[in-house]
């Protein structure tokens, strides 16, 4: 197991892991309570970029829980994706998402470097 490493105000961390959910709720809670963030980095021993990071997405998106790390993102269709889509499912009911993809791609709709993945076909 990786032991952890002291940042310049002498708390503990682990480099590449997110902080745990107690002490971002702790910042959360100080700073509801008024409290500035460079005096709520200190008293934590966190940095404050780390404390500034956790507020913005707390403001933004009213979680405290880290960001996925990672992954890829599902790309949006377009109506005309969708619409061919559903087009060629009502011409060949059991026509396979391969298919449609390799129909797509044909027709020019989908170009072969933003493939859309079979389960969102």
């Amino acid at each position: 197991m990786r032991q952890g490493r002291v940042n310049q105000l002498g708390g503990v961390f682990i480099n590449g892991r997110p902080l745990p959910n107690h002490i971002r709720l702790k910042i959360v809670e100080m700073a509801a309570a008024g409290i500035r963030p460079c005096v709520i980095s200190r008293q934590l021993r966190v940095s404050h970029g780390c404390v500034s990071k956790i507020l913005n997405r707390y403001q933004e998106t009213g979680s405290i829980r880290p960001g996925v790390i990672g992954g890829s993102k599902p790309r949006v269709a377009t109506v005309e994706i969708e619409e061919r889509i559903e087009q060629l499912k009502k011409e060949q009911p059991g026509i396979f998402s391969w298919e449609i993809r390799e129909k797509l791609v044909k027709v020019s709709i989908l170009s072969n470097t933003k493939l859309y993945t079979y389960s969102f076909i």
